[in-house]
């Protein structure tokens, strides 16, 4: 089982890299002009933009773009050093801006420090901060202005500090911008734990110009995934129970209303369905239509929308599952011994028609950082669903290729780990080259 494990895995990490692949390759064939912005279209003069295109590597072959987008998608950086360089403006003045989003509002002024880390002599005192400061200037954004006792001497090797953050960086001549050096540790395990590692797809040319396309998906796909795994977990407790009560009471009234609310579901479009959704909830119920981040109200429909197609299916297939169980030959066995009709149900029946549903289990669970495109869009909801129609309509390259390997991976990943999960739940299932026994 362990080989076959390990072989799938494989299979699951290659279609990954082919489907990624594919896209990279196809999106290069689309015309140059979508890597620029609209306003760089219309300034830029066709030699600027031909020479920005040969600095980004775009005029390079196709293979070798694919080649050099694989060797820059891992970036790592050591998690203790989030600001990226330090200014000397004056003497006695330094600006010093981070990298991450909203780190310096986080960082108080008395955390601030400043050190010399050699050369300290009666002639040249240890230089400290006696001030800190967020910049307020809109131009350097998350950047903190540390001012210190003394002068700054130029060549010399110096230790900042912001709260947490720690690193070196050596003054080389005023107004001179200089990267700050990591700080090296003895402890190889505690550089590797404290390593941050992200996928760097570039930045959005032109849903939100300049941004990271990695920053712009994980801003909305927190919202996806929170009303996904409500909406999930509505249709399981919801559609689970009442497939077994059809089963249980197969060709009663109960049977056939649940028959025809599955009927229904699959039918009707699902924009119809969505719309009546919105209709009653807001007429009956009272619940807001629009989906807003501050009223938790305004969910309930876009997670009742959501889980309506789940539902009618978790009915369906459970239903069906446990027809098929109740009419196997154990289960004759188990009622001639004494059982009555719910401990068979509960004891047998449930647990083995449930097998098959929680094999889909993780592959819904991480399809739901994608959204749902009708759902968002009709409920005014802020996540991934609506990014890659927007990508797409706007020809921004970079965030469509992020998206659909997004997308990819968690569709195949999911299935992978729906195999393990069966091995989990049912010990009999056994995982060979030549396809699974029980």
């Amino acid at each position: 089982m362990f080989k076959y494990t390990i072989k799938r895995l494989g299979q699951s990490l290659i279609t990954v890299f082919l489907v990624v692949s594919v896209v990279f390759l196809l999106l290069r064939l689309l015309p140059t002009d979508y890597f620029f912005t609209e306003d760089q279209l219309i300034k830029l003069t066709e030699e600027q933009q031909h020479d920005m295109l040969e600095a980004g590597g775009y005029l390079d072959h196709p293979f070798v773009q694919l080649a050099r987008f694989y060797k820059e998608l891992i970036k790592t950086e050591h998690k203790e050093h989030y600001f990226d360089r330090v200014n000397l403006v004056d003497d006695n003045t330094f600006e010093i801006r981070f990298l991450e989003k909203n780190e310096a509002a986080n960082i108080k002024p008395e955390d601030v420090r400043l050190e010399r880390l050699e050369g300290v002599t009666e002639e040249y005192p240890v230089v400290q901060a006696i001030e800190a400061f967020v910049s307020d200037d809109p131009e350097k954004p998350n950047t903190v202005v540390l001012k210190t006792d003394n002068t700054v001497q130029k060549k010399v090797k110096y230790i900042v500090t912001c709260g947490s953050h720690t690193g070196n960086f050596t003054v080389r001549k005023e107004g001179k911008e200089v990267a700050v050096q990591d700080e090296e540790t003895n402890n190889r395990w505690d550089y590797i734990t404290n390593m941050r590692v992200w996928l760097n797809f570039g930045n959005s040319h032109r849903v939100q110009t300049g941004l990271p396309v990695v920053e712009i998906i994980s801003s909305k796909m927190s919202i996806s995934i929170r009303i996904g795994l409500s909406a999930l977990a509505i249709a399981l407790l919801v559609g689970v129970p009442l497939g077994i009560i059809q089963a249980r009471y197969k060709d009663g009234i109960l049977d056939a209303a649940g028959q025809g609310f599955t009927i229904f579901i699959n039918a009707v479009p699902h924009l119809v369905t969505y719309f009546l959704i919105m209709i009653i909830g807001s007429r009956v119920f009272g619940l807001p239509i629009q989906y807003t981040v501050t009223d938790p109200k305004s969910a309930i429909l876009p997670m009742v929308s959501l889980s309506m197609g789940s539902i009618a299916s978790y009915m369906l297939w459970m239903r069906r599952y446990m027809v098929d169980e109740l009419n196997k030959d154990y289960i004759r066995l188990a009622k001639l011994k004494g059982m009555s009709t719910t401990q068979v149900m509960f004891r047998h029946v449930m647990k083995n028609a449930f097998l098959p549903l929680a094999q889909y289990l993780p592959y819904s669970i991480l399809l739901t950082v994608g959204g749902s495109i009708l759902v968002e869009k009709m409920f005014g909801v802020p996540g991934l669903g609506n990014l890659l129609p927007d990508a797409i309509a706007k020809y921004d390259t970079n965030l469509v290729q992020a998206i659909v390997s997004l997308y990819a991976s968690l569709g195949i990943i999911g299935l992978f780990l729906g195999d393990v999960l069966m091995i989990i739940l049912d010990p009999r299932i056994r995982l060979t080259e030549k396809g699974g026994t029980r």
